[in-house]
C-alpha cells in the first residue's frame, strides 16, 4: 500500500512540476514554487527527486515517452508501407502541435535553457532529436530514399514549425509542415523511382 501511495506522490510531485516547467520555463521554476504548488514538503520533494536536475531529466524522460508512445502508434496503422509511416510520422509530430502546446515543444525549450553540451538536460534533448532524425532515415531508406538531404530537410521543417509555435501560434507556420513534408517526401521518392 505505501509503494502505490508513495508512487502517487511521485507522480503528483513530476505532474505539477511538468506543467511549471513547460508554462513558465526550467529555469524560472524553482523548487520552492513547485513544493508550494503540489503541497508536498520540500523534504518529500528531495526523497523523490534529490536534484532539480533529476526532476528535469524526469519531466523529460516522460515527454519522450508519450511522444514516441504516439509516434509508435502511429506509424504501427501503415505497416508495410514505409512511405505512410513517413507521412504518419510528420502527421503525429502535427497532431502534437495543438493549441494546448503555446510554447513550442519541450525538447527544444530545453535545449535553449540548457546550452551547456555536459549538462543531463541538454543531453537528453540531443538524444531525442537524433532518435527523431535516425526514425526518418530509416523510414525514408525503407521508402526507397537513401538520399539523406530529405532527413535533413525534414529535420528542418520539423524544428522550424516547432519552434515558430511560440511566435504565431498554431494557425501561423506551423501550418504549413505538413504541405511542406509531403512536398518533399514526394519530390525525393519520385527522384528515387527514376534512379531505380
Amino acid at each position: 500500500m505505501k509503494r502505490v501511495a508513495r508512487a502517487s506522490v511521485r507522480q503528483h510531485i513530476l505532474d505539477v512540476a511538468s506543467e511549471l516547467f513547460y508554462r513558465d520555463g526550467i529555469r524560472s521554476v524553482g523548487v520552492d514554487m513547485i513544493v508550494e504548488q503540489s503541497g508536498v514538503s520540500k523534504a518529500t520533494l528531495y526523497r523523490h527527486f534529490p536534484t532539480k536536475d533529476d526532476l528535469v531529466v524526469a519531466y523529460l524522460e516522460a515527454q519522450d515517452h508519450i511522444n514516441w508512445e504516439h509516434f509508435d502508434e502511429v506509424i504501427a496503422r501503415h505497416e508495410g508501407s514505409p512511405k505512410e509511416q513517413l507521412l504518419a510520422l510528420i502527421d503525429a509530430t502535427v497532431e502534437l502541435l495543438e493549441p494546448g502546446y503555446h510554447r513550442g515543444r519541450h525538447f527544444l525549450n530545453a535545449l535553449a535553457e540548457f546550452s551547456e553540451e555536459d549538462h543531463p538536460v541538454h543531453l537528453l534533448a540531443v538524444e531525442y532529436n537524433r532518435a527523431i532524425r535516425l526514425r526518418l532515415a530509416r523510414l525514408s531508406e525503407q521508402a526507397g530514399i537513401s538520399d539523406e538531404k530529405l532527413t535533413d530537410q525534414l529535420m528542418l521543417v520539423i524544428n522550424g514549425a516547432l519552434s515558430s509555435v511560440p511566435v504565431y501560434g498554431f494557425a501561423g507556420p506551423a501550418a504549413q509542415l505538413k504541405e511542406l513534408a509531403s512536398h518533399l517526401i514526394d519530390l525525393h521518392w519520385e527522384k528515387a523511382k527514376v534512379k531505380a
